[in-house]
């Protein structure tokens, strides 16, 4: 078994740390976000139970809280906070998002920036996506590629 960089960042986390799946679902007229009745917008996604894979807590939390299907993912990258360790993954969801909690409400970004009342934790995980998205190298080629796919999926629809 190799030992990768991803294993050690584990290795170092608190026990007591929550490990999140977040998922970043763009759609053609923003990133989908969430908000619990009174709460603030955050990323789709939540904590992984107990000999759950994160991106198994992904599938199943972007479900219950979109009824979104994701059919395909790319691990973007860890994003460690005093509060979780997020495993942030961009995500190709199939059909209609809708809230599937009483009260909740769901919406659209278009900025890290918005005025929106966003999580910290959120605004800063797309403001990392944002810049990755920018540069030049695997990761962003990838990135980009993925989003083609997602557009060309969204008009098969």
């Amino acid at each position: 078994m190799s030992f990768t960089r991803e294993n050690r960042v584990e290795s170092r986390l608190s026990p007591t740390l929550p490990r999140r799946a977040t998922a970043i679902i763009e759609l053609p007229d923003g990133v989908l976000m969430t908000a619990s009745a009174g709460g603030r917008f955050s990323l789709p996604g939540g904590v992984s139970q107990r000999g759950e894979l994160r991106s198994q807590a992904l599938l199943r939390q972007v479900r219950d809280q979109t009824g979104l299907r994701i059919n395909s993912m790319l691990y973007l990258y860890d994003h460690i906070t005093q509060h979780n360790a997020h495993k942030v993954y961009l995500c190709i969801a199939q059909g209609q998002p809708r809230m599937q909690e009483g009260g909740a409400r769901m919406t659209l970004i278009t900025s890290p920036d918005s005025e929106m009342d966003v999580h910290v934790e959120s605004r800063a995980i797309l403001r990392r996506y944002a810049k990755l998205r920018g540069e030049e190298g695997p990761k962003s080629d990838a990135v980009r590629a993925i989003l083609q796919l997602a557009r060309y999926i969204a008009k098969m629809d």
